[in-house]
């Protein structure tokens, strides 16, 4: 008898809490978790008519164990910063991109297909955090997404410190995104082995080490290297030079240049002088041109609204 009515009072509770459940007024659209049934909501159609159709890319900001890395503990994008971003990267990288080289042909073609956000950085054992990778020239993982603002534990940061902070916006992203697409070409085209002759001993390789990055820039420079990572192979400093241009004003590259003294500048100008030839005689690209379309839009930062999404 007692276990008939522990067992109806059982049922009872779960019919309650069934009820309960029904009721709640939750927006699945919104939500930040993949499920087969979730409805496409504004983004969803904002990121179709503005990545799909035109350049056949694909930016994900739901939640997918198997697109992310389980070597992590990571967490999704809010819908918010997902929009921001999607708002950026086509502002700053696909429209700079687009204008240079006269449509989204060449967005289309060349870019990684797949764009995946993930909310915070992936802290390593050594307190350095990971903003990005790129898996074969098919997918860039963009971390860290999450920094562009309304997050609880960044209640002490003003909202658009980080969307208006273009050395910010550059530091944690755009540096990370072009250095990753730059990948793709020395894939399909290699560069000429020159460009591996003028700073060939100095390349750590497997004694690079990320206390490295914690050299001074003019040490660094002085080597002949743009950055403490591009000295990390051959391949990851033509993928440096060629963000790090880009990423830069003439006045910073030109501050840049002047930390690295005589030695070290002739070496980055002869391997820039490399890269641009590269990307001009293979793929019709003028970095020169690029790299002012990039900084005018990163120069009107301020005056773009990012969240956005009824624009095209």
């Amino acid at each position: 008898m007692i276990n008939k009515i522990f067992g109806m009072l059982m049922l009872a509770a779960a019919a309650t809490f069934a009820v309960s459940c029904s009721d709640d007024d939750v927006d699945t659209s919104m939500s930040v978790i993949k499920d087969s049934q979730t409805p496409q909501n504004d983004l969803d159609k904002w990121l179709y008519a503005n990545y799909v159709k035109p350049y056949n890319v694909e930016l994900r900001y739901r939640w997918e164990d198997n697109e992310t890395s389980m070597d992590y503990i990571l967490v999704p994008p809010t819908y918010q910063n997902a929009v921001r971003m999607a708002r950026l990267l086509k502002f700053i990288c696909f429209d700079a991109f687009d204008e240079v080289t006269g449509s989204t042909r060449f967005i289309h073609d060349h870019f990684p297909k797949l764009v995946q956000l993930v909310g915070n950085p992936g802290w390593n054992t050594n307190s350095s955090m990971t903003l990005g990778s790129s898996e074969g020239g098919y997918k860039i993982n963009l971390w860290y997404v999450n920094h562009l603002g309304d997050m609880v534990y960044e209640d002490w940061v003003p909202k658009d410190s980080v969307l208006r902070n273009r050395q910010e916006l550059n530091a944690i992203f755009f540096h990370t995104i072009i250095h990753e697409f730059g990948h793709n070409f020395h894939q399909k085209v290699p560069y000429s082995t020159e460009f591996n002759q003028i700073t060939g001993n100095n390349y750590l390789g497997g004694m690079y080490t990320s206390e490295f990055e914690n050299a001074n820039d003019p040490q660094v420079q002085a080597m002949g290297f743009v950055t403490a990572y591009a000295s990390y192979s051959a391949d990851e400093d033509f993928a440096e030079t060629f963000s790090t241009y880009l990423c830069s004003t003439t006045e910073e590259f030109q501050a840049l240049l002047d930390r690295a003294g005589a030695t070290g500048k002739n070496k980055i100008q002869a391997k820039l002088r490399i890269v641009k030839d590269y990307f001009l005689k293979n793929w019709n690209l003028d970095m020169d041109a690029l790299r002012d379309a990039i900084q005018k839009r990163e120069a009107s930062i301020a005056t773009v609204d990012f969240d956005d999404i009824t624009l095209k």
